[in-house]
């Protein structure tokens, strides 16, 4: 899709605080947008492990959206917890309060026609972050034709609807067959048009929603913010200097993880990705605002709990117990007080160590999934790169700085403990 250019490009606008919670999400974080010439509010996970912004058909309808452009082109997205795939259109879609919204006049944005059950939670859709690297199309243009479809456009969707695992897998090789384009992502057009500055921030507490209290939306540890444009004038939600690490590339926010420290043990290597994975994955780790624990490479997680074990083998008991359980373990049995804080070390974007704290009550998630329950929110994953999730950012005020070049860096600054007004 051909990248269009305002004629006039305005001076970027000052940070916007948007409101943020993890109630529909399920422990990933949404903003409300709004969406079309209706102004439709939707509810968008903000997910820096990828780039699309998609949104279900709902409190969205399309047939009644005037500002909607059909294109020709379609996409087929798989995540960890899901997938989808339907039409790219552009419409104007605006982040943000009265008085400070920002709009995007002809956003690309997809249409989730064809979805597995369930894809994006509660949610409305997704709002992908990241880089154009992740944000691909296929141009159906040449098959649109040849099967009498005129216009050749994707929206209506011309292919039946079922919404299963089956039709998603069809429509990839179909789509893998075909032209293939990038698409600028939401936030980049925001940037390369100059309506905000090139970062944006997050303030959050939780990986997963509290379930503490009569109405778990109004719980502000449930709630946080979305600096869209900003980050470091943001001074009442963090205390103390910020430490910064380099995003070694644009394929996701792609980090170099050396190690990790269980209390004051011995520190535990983070290996390197193997030459055949290096290819795909780029680096051993990742900053993922999407994935709402700390997902690591299996060995690594092995040696954590190992760790954990030989302080205390009821630790190494209760992980067991929680892995076991979607409904986590009592609270009552954790004795938060007496586990360790988890540290990761870090390469800064001038070559240093940084090292990051991950503090018990973030990676255990107390009244979750329900009142006096606990669940342990570090993962092993299959790949060999880690992703380090919403535990780790729950410790810390993070600023995603994409103005520095190369790539860029994500910055931590030690979260205020008040929970931000949104």
């Amino acid at each position: 899709m051909a990248r269009k250019v305002d004629a006039a490009v305005p001076t970027p606008r000052p940070a916007v605080r948007v409101p943020i919670t993890n109630v529909y999400g399920a422990g990933d974080y949404t903003a409300q947008v709004a969406v079309g010439s209706q102004n439709a509010a939707v509810n968008l996970i903000l997910d820096t492990g990828s780039s699309t912004l998609a949104v279900k058909q709902g409190a969205y309808q399309p047939r009644l959206d005037q500002n909607l452009q059909p294109s020709p082109y379609a996409q087929e997205i798989r995540y960890g917890t899901g997938g989808w795939a339907g039409p790219v259109v552009t419409t104007t879609v605006t982040m943000g309060s009265a008085g400070t919204a920002v709009t995007l006049r002809r956003s690309p944005m997809a249409i989730a026609a064809e979805q597995q059950p369930h894809n994006f939670g509660a949610a409305d859709g997704i709002l992908g972050l990241a880089y154009n690297a992740l944000n691909t199309a296929a141009n159906l243009t040449a098959y649109l034709q040849q099967r009498g479809v005129q216009p050749a456009v994707t929206y209506p969707w011309p292919f039946p609807v079922t919404n299963s695992s089956a039709a998603l897998a069809q429509l990839e090789q179909l789509f893998d067959r075909m032209p293939q384009e990038d698409i600028p992502p939401y936030f980049t057009e925001l940037e390369t048009d100059g309506i905000t500055a090139n970062k944006f921030a997050f303030y959050t507490l939780r990986s997963v929603p509290s379930a503490a209290g009569p109405t778990p939306g109004q719980n502000p540890l449930n709630r946080g913010v979305f600096v869209l444009g900003g980050g470091e004038e943001q001074t009442d939600l963090y205390a103390g200097a910020f430490a910064n690490v380099a995003v070694e590339d644009d394929a996701w926010y792609n980090t170099n993880l050396i190690g990790v420290e269980v209390g004051g043990g011995a520190p535990i290597p983070a290996a390197a990705l193997p030459a055949e994975a290096a290819q795909s994955l780029v680096s051993n780790s990742i900053v993922d605002s999407g994935t709402n624990s700390l997902a690591l490479a299996k060995e690594l997680y092995d040696a954590i709990v190992a760790a954990l074990n030989a302080l205390d083998p009821t630790f190494g008991t209760l992980i067991a117990q929680a892995s076991e359980s979607p409904a986590g373990i009592p609270t009552a049995q954790l004795e938060l007080a007496d586990w360790p804080p988890i540290r990761f070390v870090l390469t800064g974007d001038a070559g240093e160590n940084v090292t990051l704290t991950c503090a018990p009550s973030t990676y255990w998630q107390v009244d979750a999934p329900s009142v006096g329950r606990a669940l342990f929110q570090v993962n092993p994953m299959g790949a060999e790169q880690s992703i380090l999730g919403l535990p780790l950012l729950n410790n810390y005020y993070t600023v995603f700085d994409r103005s520095l070049d190369p790539y860029g860096t994500i910055r931590f600054a030690p979260i205020r403990a008040t929970p931000a007004a949104g």
